[in-house]
């Protein structure tokens, strides 16, 4: 009985129905790859631009807000991974981002670089800013304004720099396999097969 259902709910999807689908898979499947493969540079040490933003940013621009939500966990768990933070907290921070940009993307602002920018910069320094208050802020240690000015600064820089090849590698991943239709009309007459 529960394979006959399963059969006709198969059978009634039509052949462009069945490409958009396997397209989306595709799309969400390489957008977790670009943001696994941009948590590499991020390991080697030192002063580092945290790749994973720009990425996470990039698929909030495009996807659902439940697919953002994962990427920014999986983005912040890749930052704490890569910087030795406690486990969850950029996680947590990310996850609550990458909703709101998803948000502002579906409601009130365009597609647009400009755009993406400026909400990477805002996420970066946000991230920063937090990572300073937990770590010297809060306890009024020596050296807050060295942290400040000789890790956290050149980092949000070399982030914000890298935020453009990131967006040159993400946008021809979407615009290849997102296909706008005007009408349910236009896409019956077109036969996409």
């Amino acid at each position: 009985m529960k394979r006959n259902k399963q059969a006709s709910l198969h059978q009634r999807r039509t052949r462009s129905e069945q490409k958009t689908i396997r397209r989306n898979l595709l799309r969400k499947l390489l957008s977790l790859a670009l943001l696994l493969l941009c948590a590499f540079p991020m390991l080697g040490g030192g002063i580092q631009p945290l790749w994973v933003i720009p990425a996470a940013i990039c698929i909030s621009m495009n996807e659902d807000m439940y697919f953002c939500m994962a990427a920014g966990v999986l983005s912040g768990f890749l930052i704490d991974i890569a910087c030795g933070s406690p486990l969850g907290i950029n996680a947590i921070f990310m996850v609550i981002f990458c909703t709101f940009v998803c948000l502002l993307f579906e409601q009130i602002l365009r597609r647009n670089f400009w755009y993406y920018i400026l909400l990477t910069a805002v996420c970066v320094l946000f991230r920063n800013g937090l990572s300073w208050l937990l770590t010297y802020g809060i306890y009024r240690t020596e050296g807050n304004s060295l942290y400040w000015h000789d890790v956290l600064l050149p980092s949000a820089l070399l982030t914000i720099a890298v935020a453009v090849a990131v967006y040159l590698l993400y946008m021809p991943l979407t615009r290849l396999l997102t296909k706008r239709v005007r009408s349910m009309d236009a896409a019956a007459i077109r036969h996409d097969w």
